[in-house]
Order: structure tokens, then C-alpha cells, then sequence
């Protein structure tokens, strides 16, 4: 019998220490999070130290979250692509100005849509943009998000990551709507008016 106590007492003893092991790690992680996050939305929108969260209660259900800064607004969105949903943090100045913008999560097809992770020289051609973001490609096409005609002088070409076009007009869509929010152009989201 001893035999037996011995072990399921030592497996219960131990369990008992992992779970107040991770009990107590879990404020760290939780802390460490919170300034990872803190860190991102400084870096999308330069120049702002403090952000609130805002309430948003429009209908583009692209964005999911809006933290108003100093000089502007840091819009969190998830639109679909072509493997998933893509989550991204966009910074939007006052003036309506794209002042950075970072992918957060996506499931896209390695080697391909993945890439828009990591593709900096995709991402900056959307800074200092100010909406109607449509990828170039052969044809006009409405599923990029941009709301200016074909060749309207409204709308910012950008070139899509190769062989992910998909993926690429999902990310114009989140600037779009991004955008959109700040400029008022949202008009059912509450948004502020022209100018922040």
C-alpha cells in the first residue's frame, strides 16, 4: 500500500506546484502583454504616449477596436483574406494620414500571403495614404476595398505581394476602413469629425 501512496502522493504534490506556479506567473504574463501591446500602438501612431479606448458603435466590421491618442487614432481590424482572418493595427493621424501600420495575426498560405508578416516594403507603401487603397492589378476591382472609380484620382495604387493578391486587398480593405473611421467618412460609426 505504501508502495502506491508514495507516487500519487508526489504527482499530486507536484501538480499542486504547477498550478500555483502558473497562477502566480499569470499577472506577469498578463503585464507583459498589456506593454507589448502599449509598445505597438506607440510605434503605428509616433508621437502619442497615452491612448483610450473608445466605444465603437459603427457598422464596418472590419474594425474590431479604437484607441484615440493624442494626435490621432490607432484602429484595431481583422478582415478576411484568402486562408483566414487577418488582424492589424493601423495608426491614422488626425489629418486622416496612414502614420503606420503592423500585422498582428494571420493564417495565409506559407510562402505567399504569410509573407505579409514580414514584406516592409509592402506595408510602407501604405504610409502617409489617406484611403481609397486599392491594389494594382490588371483589372479595376471593387474587392479591394477602394470606393474611387478605375483610374480615379481619388484612389492610392499600391503593388500586391506576388501570387497573394487576395491577402493584399484584405489589408487595403483594414486601411481603408481605418481611415475611413477617422475622416468621418464611417459615417454610422460616431466617428469624430474631419480633422480629430
Amino acid at each position: 500500500m505504501k508502495k502506491i501512496l508514495f507516487p500519487i502522493l508526489s504527482v499530486l504534490l507536484i501538480a499542486l506546484v504547477l498550478f500555483g506556479t502558473s497562477w502566480a506567473l499569470r499577472g506577469v504574463a498578463q503585464a507583459n502583454a498589456r506593454k507589448e501591446h502599449m509598445r505597438l500602438l506607440k510605434t503605428v501612431l509616433p508621437g502619442s504616449e497615452t491612448f483610450t479606448l473608445e466605444p465603437y458603435t459603427g457598422d464596418d466590421a472590419n474594425i474590431r477596436s479604437v484607441h484615440k491618442g493624442e494626435n490621432g487614432f490607432v484602429i484595431e481590424t481583422c478582415t478576411y483574406g484568402y486562408a483566414g482572418e487577418i488582424s492589424m493595427l493601423i495608426g491614422v493621424s488626425s489629418q486622416g494620414r496612414v502614420t503606420g501600420l503592423t500585422v498582428l495575426d494571420l493564417s495565409e498560405t506559407l510562402g505567399l500571403g504569410a509573407n505579409a508578416l514580414k514584406d516592409h516594403e509592402f506595408l510602407a507603401q501604405f504610409l502617409n495614404t489617406g484611403g481609397d487603397v486599392a491594389i494594382r492589378t490588371g483589372d479595376a476591382d471593387a474587392f479591394s476595398g477602394a470606393t474611387g472609380s478605375a483610374g480615379s484620382d481619388d484612389s492610392t495604387y499600391v503593388d500586391g505581394i506576388t501570387g497573394a493578391t487576395v491577402t493584399s486587398k484584405a489589408i487595403a480593405r483594414s486601411v481603408n476602413s481605418a481611415v475611413a473611421y477617422v475622416t468621418g467618412a464611417d459615417a454610422d460609426s460616431g466617428a469624430t469629425s474631419w480633422g480629430g
